[in-house]
């Protein structure tokens, strides 16, 4: 037995689809405004999970309000092929919800993927069911007349989907809903003669749950499972706070494993700032219900995982595909550390130089928003360039890269050599939850001494406060380099720089990290905090800052 524990990934990783097939296991998790789309990770036991980047990269979300975008993918493999279905969410405000749902196929997991299909927009969050060589899609019905009697969930849909034809005969509401509310995130699955639907309950806060129901019929009607719900966190002494959307998959070896999102609050505040994560658990099979083994619904911290339970357990499953442990030629320069080396990463951009691509960064873990940054991002034996793009509020050409927050206590470094001639003119680091809340420690231009300076800018749901000019640091002419760190532990967030080899000094007050969460930030919030590098040009777009390193380092 290995022992697994929980979240088996940490940080902004919500709504998490597993699938097995060629010998491994792949889990997806939803990426919203981030760039590339849906997260892909890969493993043989269920425990180690190697980044494999992003799937989809030709999106162009510019304009998408914070945490729209892609929502829920749901993977399926249909015994020749993989099938990805995903929303994407273009408006999210008052009665509406403008969604459309595509699905893409290929045979190998990192791809060619085929052209997105179109499928419908009926509803967000679909998911695809293969039977005797044909498909049906699952999704909730979204009713946004605002009119007595009318609920926005109008029951899950089911209809059959043809890759050629899109969507044929009848839908039919399969399921009208949990006792406990509307359901989100549905999956089906088949065993022992019974259809299974799970389906996420409560919204995705404090009430989050999994609702299972079954028929003997693939068209219904469901029976909810006396065991209701299956998970939830709500009034449970538990750390996996906000537990559900999930799915299934069956090991090798007959035992059954549950992946679903949770999060975890700081030690002095119910907030989230590392975001939904993924979490793991063990069910048993009782009287053909789902229990989790612990005999109740509250999330385990640890699971027990045999052996056994390999991916490749079964000779047959293996054909012939393997995971590349090596680290590319411009890994090795650049130092990388994967999530399977550790939980630290350190990266110095000059080493690899020409070797690095925006492409390999985002195989690394790295995001950035709403699109790829053509233009506005390249490489040299200097480091990283980033052309000054929009405001750390724009919805549009940010030019900013970041990682995840994977632990409550960190330490993220970088070092940037930058000439602004304007105070429209900024680069720096950044914790970034969105558009509506983050804090970035800057270097600048104050024009009434003619110096570079470096201050902060706090985002508090559009309050907006920075250093005062007084305590702002002036930086002479002759200093070339600047590094920047932030110090992260639970609730605080401490800013220093250097000057070229000088050492770290401190800037500012103590900052709140409780702001860079789904519960502070204003309006829909869904994904977490980050942290990351940037450059903004608000006056003639013709700067370029350049970062020789950036390190991340859990205590």
């Amino acid at each position: 037995m290995t022992k697994a524990t929980n979240p088996i990934l940490t940080g902004f990783h919500p709504d998490p689809c597993i699938c097995r097939a060629k010998g491994r296991y792949y889990l997806i998790t939803s990426t919203f405004e981030w760039y590339p789309g849906i997260a892909l990770y890969e493993s043989e036991d269920l425990i180690h999970w190697q980044s494999k980047g992003g799937i989809l990269h030709d999106l162009n979300l510019r304009g998408i309000p914070d945490s729209a975008g892609v929502w829920a993918p749901a993977l399926t493999y249909d015994g020749n092929r993989f099938c990805l279905m995903y929303t994407i969410a273009k408006q999210i405000d008052g009665c509406f919800k403008d969604v459309e749902n595509y699905v893409i196929t290929a045979e190998e997991i990192e791809g060619p993927w085929s052209e997105p299909v179109f499928v419908n927009a009926s509803g967000f969050d679909p998911a695809m069911y293969h039977e005797d060589g044909r498909h049906y899609v699952v999704n909730p019905m979204w009713d946004p007349r605002p009119l007595d009697g009318h609920r926005k969930f109008n029951g899950l849909i089911l209809q059959e989907f043809d890759f050629r034809k899109g969507m044929i005969g009848p839908s039919k509401v399969i399921f009208p809903g949990s006792p406990r509310g509307g359901c989100e995130g549905p999956h089906l699955l088949k065993k022992d003669g019974w259809y299974y639907l799970l389906t996420a309950v409560g919204g995705t806060g404090r009430h989050h749950s999994i609702t299972v129901a079954r028929s003997r019929d693939l068209w219904g009607p469901y029976e909810v499972s006396p065991y209701d719900p299956l998970i939830t966190a709500w009034e449970k002494e538990t750390k996996l706070k906000k537990s559900g959307h999930g799915n299934f998959v069956e090991a090798p070896d007959g035992r059954w494993y549950l992946v679903h999102l949770c999060g975890r609050y700081l030690e002095r505040a119910d907030v989230c700032p590392l975001g939904r994560e993924t979490a793991l658990q063990e069910i048993r099979w009782i009287e053909d219900w789902p229990r989790m083994v612990q005999g109740d619904d509250t999330p385990a911290d640890t699971v027990e995982v045999p052996d056994s339970a390999r991916a490749d357990y079964t000779a047959d499953d293996t054909k012939d595909h393997t995971i590349d442990d090596s680290e590319d030629q411009a890994g090795k320069t650049a130092g990388e550390k994967g999530r399977n080396a550790g939980t630290d990463y350190q990266i110095c951009f000059g080493k690899a130089g020409d070797a690095l691509s925006a492409e390999w960064l985002y195989r690394q873990e790295w995001l950035a928003l709403r699109g790829g940054m053509e233009g506005r991002l390249r490489f040299s034996d200097r480091g990283l360039h980033l052309r000054g793009g929009d405001s750390l509020t724009s919805l549009f050409d940010q030019s900013l890269l970041a990682r995840r927050w994977t632990s409550f206590a960190f330490t993220a470094e970088t070092e940037v050599a930058f000439r602004p001639y304007h105070y429209l003119q900024t680069a720096g680091l950044t914790c970034y939850y969105n558009t509506k809340v983050f804090y970035y420690l800057n270097v600048g231009y104050d024009e009434k001494n003619e110096k570079r300076v470096i201050s902060i800018l706090k985002n508090d749901n559009l309050d907006f406060w920075a250093l005062p000019e007084d305590e702002a640091v002036p930086v002479e002419d002759q200093v070339e380099h600047i590094r920047l760190k932030a110090e992260i532990s639970q609730e605080e967030l401490r800013f220093s720089y250097a000057l070229d080899d000088g050492p770290y000094h401190r800037i500012g007050p103590v900052l709140d990290t409780g702001i860079l969460s789904d519960e502070h930030a204003a309006g829909w919030a869904y994904t977490g905090a980050t942290a990351g590098i940037t450059a903004v040009d608000n006056f003639n777009k013709d700067t370029e800052a350049v970062f020789r390193f950036f390190c991340q380092k859990n205590e």
